[in-house]
């Protein structure tokens, strides 16, 4: 009986230390109130999924966009907000690039767009000329990498470079192409050679009840080390060694969501069901803070009678952000008010975190006007 006795304390005492050192309630994000706006011209259309914060070599930083169904790439000065020049890139001719499916610029040397007219990448300059064409081409084994690729911003799945020539992408999982488990998440272009390599890590990774639920999309991010995936039907996250060789499935769980695998039924009532669906989102590091970011979608119910067909620009109307360690401990989650925030466009910089404040459905306070963020600081409590 002592022995019992003796053993239920040490228990609790190791389970007890370990949750201080854990403490799942240690962090939370604050408003600031500090807002950030940037003024739309008449002819720019709303969508943020191809937006980008960077820095010249001078160390200016700015915002840039691909205005959504045109060829038209905006930029503004990040700390004065003020619109800078816009580069329209033509459709036809030797610099043609038909219509841009998707963004997305490192720095003013390195912008890159994908087309509906080219299977690969363009590398362009601010003049509208096209540097370099990055093909895509065939793995050794045969897989022919796909032309589906739209690098953006979200879900988050920017290029990420390695050395000065080489390129990972992702790729989406299409049963008609190649089954799923033979289906590599990522690949490496070389961008000198102009050869493509498959990394080892399939889609086989995810279990029967998460390839079932109908919506295989997941952010993307590299720390530096290791590559990172969130699935968005997954409560898990991937960490992946650079080589896609070493799988680390780490269980990441809010305490919002029950179970993010309820399926999505393709009828009419799609639209709404994706926005209204528990489901996890991007994934992202603050290498200021070190922490990571993950975004995290509660069920909800919305209005029946309206139209949702093309509502998803706006984000969701309820979301949370988990903060985990380095360690991809959970050690803060703050859930968001309501029908404010569009948690799909964010930034990080050395100020914090910005998220945008356009969710626009059933807001009429809502401008059309300009592009809103609002500055969230990580407060220890």
């Amino acid at each position: 009986m002592k022995f019992i006795y003796y053993a239920l304390l040490c228990f609790l005492f190791f389970s007890c230390r370990e949750g201080k050192m854990r403490n799942i309630d240690s962090y939370e994000l604050k408003n600031t109130n500090e807002i950030k706006k940037f003024r739309l011209d008449d002819d720019v259309r709303y969508n943020a999924f191809y937006l980008y914060t960077f820095s010249d070599k001078q160390g200016k930083s700015y915002l840039s966009f691909l205005n959504y169904r045109t060829n038209q790439l905006l930029f503004y000065d990040w700390n004065t907000q003020d619109f800078l020049f816009k580069v329209e890139l033509p459709a036809e001719g030797p610099n043609g690039v038909t219509q841009i499916s998707g963004y997305y610029i490192k720095d003013f040397d390195h912008i890159y767009v994908s087309t509906y007219a080219y299977k690969g990448l363009l590398r362009v300059d601010t003049t509208g000329q096209i540097v370099q064409k990055i093909p895509y081409g065939k793995t050794p084994d045969g897989y022919e990498v796909l032309p589906s690729y739209t690098p953006s911003s979200h879900p988050y799945i920017a290029p990420v470079f390695i050395g000065d020539a080489k390129m990972c992408i992702t790729q989406p999982s299409v049963p008609r192409f190649r089954a799923a488990n033979e289906t590599p998440i990522s690949v490496v272009i070389d961008t000198l050679k102009r050869t493509c390599e498959g990394l080892p890590m399939t889609y086989s990774l995810l279990n029967d009840e998460e390839m079932e639920a109908g919506n295989l999309q997941f952010s993307r991010i590299f720390n530096g080390k290791d590559f990172i995936y969130s699935f968005y039907v997954c409560e898990d996250v991937f960490v992946v060694s650079m080589d896609h060789s070493d799988i680390r499935r780490v269980k990441v769980k809010s305490r919002h969501i029950d179970s993010p695998t309820e399926q999505q039924k393709d009828t009419e009532q799609g639209p709404r069901l994706y926005l209204e669906l528990p489901r996890y989102g991007d994934l992202i590091y603050d290498s200021y803070r070190k922490v990571y970011y993950r975004f995290a979608y509660p069920k909800v119910s919305l209005n029946k009678d309206m139209n949702w067909w093309g509502k998803a620009v706006y984000g969701r109307k309820k979301f949370s952000v988990m903060v985990l360690d380095e360690d991809f401990h959970v050690i803060g989650e703050t859930l968001f008010p309501e029908g404010i925030y569009n948690s799909f466009v964010f930034f990080i910089n050395k100020d914090g975190l910005y998220i945008s404040r356009d969710y626009k459905i059933g807001m009429a306070e809502q401008s059309e006007d300009y592009l809103t963020f609002e500055l969230f600081q990580l407060i220890k409590k």
